[in-house]
C-alpha cells in the first residue's frame, strides 16, 4: 500500500463509519499496524463505566491528599473545553518511565486502568509496592484528549445528544502551518474540526525548532487532496510528521522531555478480529485480545515485515535514531508482556498478537522516543492496543479489557523494577508472536 494511502486511511477507518472486515485489509501494511481498520459503527452507548474529566479531577486529588507519594499538576489545557490535562509523578526509582493513555477519546480502558495502578502505588502497602516505587519514576498523564472523551452529538439522529466520546479533540485549524495537515478533520463525527493527536507530534524538540512556525514549503507534498510534511532530519525524510498545533500534544512533549524516560509506554484500543456477524471464512479461531508493539531501529531492519519492499527508504520500516540497545529493551518490554499473559494459564489472556512495526513519524511512539531533546538518550517504547472500540464494549467486555490492562502495566512494572534491562527476557519471544491479522490459533 502506498504510504500516503495508509497514512490517511488508517486515521479515516478509525471513523468507524463503515464495517471493514479485518481480512479485507491489505495484507502488507493496515492489516498488522495499529490504528488500521476499526470494526462496526458509531451508536449510542452508556459511558457510565468511565470517569468523567470532572471524576477524573476529583479522585487524582483525593490520591494526592491521601498519599505523601504523588504528586499532580496541570500540564496543558485542551483545546475545546479548557479542561485540563493532568500530570501523575511518582515513585524515587532510577529508571524513568513516562506512559500516556486516552489520546484518542474513544480508548478510555488504559484511563481507568491506570488509575487503579495509580491508587495502589500511592496508597498501597506491600514488598511488589515498595519494590515497584523504590526502583522505578513514573511521570502518568491518564487522560491527553479531554475533549474526546467528553464529546457528546446525535448519533442516532433522534434530536438528543449522546455521550459517546470520539477519537479527536475539538479544535479548528487557524492556517499556523503551510498547510492544513492530513490528520486535522472538518467534520469528523459530531461536526465539529479536531485533531487525531497521535499524529501531531514531532521529532525535534520545541526549543530547537517550532513546526507551527518553521515548516518548509518545500517540505510538503500533496496526496488524494491531503497535504502531508514529509520533514528532513539528519539525512532522512520523516513522511508525514506532525506540527505539534495541539495543546495537548504541546503539554505532553514538555512532560516527556522534563522526564527524559528510560521508558515510554502509550495505551489505545483497536478494532476488533473477531466479531459474532463477521464472515465465518473471515474470522480467526480466537480472538486476540491484545495487541502489542515494539519500536525499534536499524540493528532490526531485518525483522521488519515492509523492509526491503520497493526499496522503501529505512524510515518507513524502522526508526533509524534508536540504538540497538534502545531497540533490543523496546522488544524485550513487548515479550515481557506476551510471556506474563502467557504464563496465567488463562485462556481468555493467552492471545497476545503483536503489529508489524515501521514508524509513524507524528506518533508519541516515534517522534519522542528518539528523545532528541535531551542528547538522543532514547526510550525504549512500547504500545498497548486493547481489542474493541467503546462502542463495542459491553460490561463483561470492560472489565475484561480493564484487567487485561491493569496485569500488564503492573507485570511491566514489576519486571523493570527487578531488572531495568529486562536480560532475562528473549527478544525472540516477541518476533515469534503471531502477527495481528492473521490470526490465533487455540493453544
Amino acid at each position: 500500500m502506498n504510504r500516503r494511502t495508509f497514512l490517511k486511511t488508517a486515521s479515516v477507518a478509525a471513523l468507524g463509519s463503515a464495517a471493514v472486515g479485518a481480512a479485507a485489509a491489505d495484507p502488507d501494511r493496515d492489516r498488522y499496524r495499529p490504528g488500521g481498520p476499526v470494526l462496526g459503527s458509531p451508536k449510542s452507548i452508556n459511558l457510565d463505566g468511565f470517569r468523567t474529566n470532572e471524576q477524573l479531577a476529583a479522585e487524582l486529588q483525593r490520591i494526592e491528599r491521601r498519599s505523601g507519594r504523588l504528586s499532580l499538576r496541570e500540564i496543558a489545557r485542551s483545546a475545546g473545553r479548557n479542561d485540563p490535562v493532568w500530570e501523575v509523578q511518582v515513585g524515587g526509582g532510577d529508571t524513568d518511565v513516562h506512559l500516556i493513555t486516552q489520546i484518542h477519546g474513544d480508548e478510555p480502558t488504559g484511563t481507568e486502568a491506570i488509575l487503579e495502578v495509580i491508587q495502589s502505588l500511592a496508597t498501597g502497602d506491600g514488598r511488589r509496592v515498595d519494590r515497584i516505587l523504590e526502583n522505578l519514576s513514573f511521570t502518568i498523564v491518564p487522560r491527553v484528549n479531554p475533549d474526546g472523551a467528553m464529546y457528546r452529538y446525535d448519533v442516532d439522529d433522534d434530536g438528543d445528544d449522546e455521550w459517546v466520546a470520539r477519537r479527536y479533540n475539538t479544535q479548528a485549524w487557524s492556517g499556523e502551518s503551510e498547510h492544513r495537515p492530513y490528520y486535522h478533520y472538518e467534520s469528523p463525527p459530531g461536526g465539529d474540526p479536531g485533531y487525531d493527536m497521535n499524529r501531531d507530534f514531532n521529532i525535534r524538540p520545541p526549543g530547537e525548532f517550532d513546526p507551527r512556525a518553521d515548516d518548509d514549503a518545500s517540505w510538503w507534498e500533496q496526496a488524494d487532496g491531503e497535504w502531508y510534511m514529509d520533514m528532513p532530519h539528519e539525512g532522512h525524510t520523516l513522511f508525514g510528521s506532525g506540527l505539534r498545533l495541539t495543546p495537548e500534544v504541546r503539554g505532553v512533549t514538555e512532560s516527556f522531555v522534563e522526564a527524559d524516560p528510560d521508558y515510554a509506554i502509550t495505551h489505545h484500543h483497536k478494532g476488533g478480529s473477531l466479531y459474532p456477524d463477521s464472515e465465518e471464512e473471515n474470522r480467526p479461531q480466537k480472538q486476540s485480545l491484545l495487541s502489542v508493539m515494539a519500536a525499534y531501529g536499524e540493528s532490526y531492519l531485518d525483522r521488519s515485515p515492509f523492509y526491503p519492499a520497493d526499496h522503501e527508504p529505512v524510515t518507513e520500516a524502522v526508526n533509524p535514531f534508536l540504538d540497538e540497545a534502545t531497540s533490543t529493551r523496546s522488544i524485550r518490554l513487548n515479550a515481557l508482556v506476551i510471556e506474563a499473559l502467557a504464563e496465567r494459564g488463562d485462556s481468555i489472556f493467552d492471545s497476545v498478537t503483536r503489529y508489524g512495526y515501521f514508524p509513524l513519524w507524528g506518533s508519541y511512539l516515534d517522534a519522542m522516543c528518539p528523545n532528541l531533546a535531551n542528547g538522543g538518550d532514547s526510550a525504549a517504547g512500547m504500545l498497548y492496543e486493547v481489542a474493541y472500540q467503546t462502542d463495542d464494549l459491553g460490561q463483561k467486555a470492560l472489565g475484561r479489557m480493564l484487567e487485561l490492562t491493569r496485569r500488564s502495566f503492573l507485570e511491566s512494572f514489576d519486571a523493570l523494577a527487578a531488572d531495568p534491562d529486562l536480560a532475562d527476557y528473549d527478544a525472540e519471544t516477541y518476533f515469534d508472536t503471531p502477527l495481528f491479522g492473521e490470526g490465533v490459533q487455540p493453544r
